[in-house]
């Protein structure tokens, strides 16, 4: 997991690039307009192109257990998620979490989850990422979909 950082930098990346938010270049060019990597809608969460998903490698799992695997929770200052998945939009999710296994690799699951969710086990800081790209440094520019 040593590539992590430089993989959530280069999603980063492309999601500013394909966002539209250099618009001054793309209205001098007679090019077509290239799709947003991802498109941002607060009550539905992140979409991503599959180009984008094949990027950073997304991957998710059914949730069926009292356990939540490590990789999948994002801890922030605003508290602890995972994105649940959802029409193929990711909605980052509240969650409280329980123990961890020993090993470190999952946590008890308090609260926040159905049997049957679908969350992210893989690309969860690459969807941070991108989530406050639209947030904070692209509102201006974000695509609403």
């Amino acid at each position: 997991m040593k590539n992590a950082p430089l993989c959530c930098a280069l999603f980063a990346l492309a999601a500013a690039l394909f966002s539209g938010c250099n618009r001054g270049a793309a209205e001098s060019s007679p090019r077509s307009v290239v799709e947003p990597a991802a498109a941002y809608n607060a009550a539905r969460g992140l979409k991503l192109t599959a180009f984008a998903a094949e990027f950073i490698q997304l991957a998710t799992a059914e949730f069926t257990a009292v356990r939540v695997p490590a990789a999948a929770v994002l801890r922030t200052v605003q508290g602890t998620f995972v994105y649940v998945e959802n029409g193929g939009w990711f909605l980052r999710t509240p969650v409280k979490l329980g123990a961890s296994s020993s090993d470190g690799a999952s946590f008890v699951l308090a609260d926040g989850l159905y049997e049957g969710d679908r969350i992210v086990t893989h690309g969860v800081r690459a969807l941070w990422l991108a989530e406050l790209h639209f947030l904070r440094a692209g509102q201006a520019c974000a695509h609403e979909g």
